[in-house]
């Protein structure tokens, strides 16, 4: 005879704490979408704890914009009124209203607690400012916007003083920038840089004006060695480092040599992983290894035009 089965538990008598830690894994869109918070009034109390909205990442807007559509939120009604003020005086379209929606639930669910805000591609200085104003306590934003009015941004900045870390891209890498950060935000100690090309200067800028940081992060550019070497020499409390996915073969013994200190140094290029490597005949960079270099089309043409010998 079989023995009876373990009478099983409803999900909602998990603990709360539990359920919290669970509902800060499921992602802004689903915890939008209304899906855990209408299972159950534990769910419901558990994806509008605070704690669930301290790490906010925005950047997957298509998923973010189907949840928003199956909450039926619209410009006309589904916004607050405040917000709506605010998009019309700014100019806002409706794509840009949407996302102020999105973090005025934020920062009210977090009650002023996020620690954590990653802003999609489009976001601009306004949503920064818009949360700042909102969450004053941020520790770490990620705004890849390319083109951002300084007079908003350093709003934000002055109001961030407990920022500990920042990911910008490269048209905020100037002196006067940096430095003002430096300035408010005295705990900044992360910084990460959406850049196509580094050099020496732009890596000197960097050093003079955050001289105390000690993670940086700018993947997917091609980097001088001299760049590399500046930002080892230069930033004495640097433990992390991360250029991977560069394009240029700029990794030299003196480099290893000088990384050695850090903590985390990640540095596999595209030519480690095989997806670039140099002209074995001119030297040019970044040649596909499935494509011919330009160099050996010409010889070819060359060859042709010449005829048979």
């Amino acid at each position: 005879m079989a023995s009876p089965s373990a009478p099983v538990r409803p999900w909602a008598d998990l603990q709360h704490d539990l359920l919290v830690i669970i509902m800060s894994r499921v992602g802004v869109p689903d915890l939008l979408s209304g899906g855990a918070s209408r299972a159950c009034s534990a769910w419901r109390a558990a994806a509008r704890d605070p704690l669930v909205w301290r790490y906010v990442d925005l950047r997957d807007w298509g998923a973010l914009a189907t949840a928003r559509r199956r909450l039926r939120v619209r410009l006309s009604g589904g916004i607050d009124a405040s917000v709506r003020a605010a998009a019309a005086g700014h100019g806002r379209v409706p794509l840009q209203a949407v996302l102020c929606s999105v973090l005025e639930i934020a920062a009210r669910r977090a009650a002023g607690r996020v620690e954590t805000l990653l802003l999609p591609e489009f976001a601009d200085e306004e949503h920064l400012l818009f949360l700042a104003e909102r969450n004053p306590n941020l520790h770490y934003f990620s705004l890849p916007a390319t083109c951002i009015t300084y007079d908003q941004f350093f709003k934000a900045i002055n109001i961030l003083q407990s920022l500990r870390g920042m990911a910008v891209d490269e048209s905020l890498i100037n002196h006067n920038v940096l430095s003002h950060v430096h300035h408010c935000c005295p705990d900044l100690q992360e910084l990460k840089v959406f850049s196509l090309y580094v050099d020496e200067e732009m890596a000197s800028i960097i050093c003079n004006s955050l001289p105390r940081l000690k993670k940086l992060e700018i993947p997917n550019s091609e980097m001088c060695c001299a760049a590399i070497i500046k930002f080892l020499d230069c930033l004495e409390e640097l433990e992390y480092l991360d250029i991977s996915g560069y394009k240029t073969s700029a990794i030299s013994s003196v480099v290893l040599r000088k990384a050695s200190r850090l903590n985390f140094f990640i540095w596999n290029s595209k030519f480690e992983l095989g997806e670039f490597m140099d002209c074995s005949n001119c030297g040019e960079h970044c040649i596909d290894p499935q494509d011919p270099c330009k160099c050996d089309m010409e010889h070819r043409v060359m060859d042709w035009l010449a005829g048979p010998s």
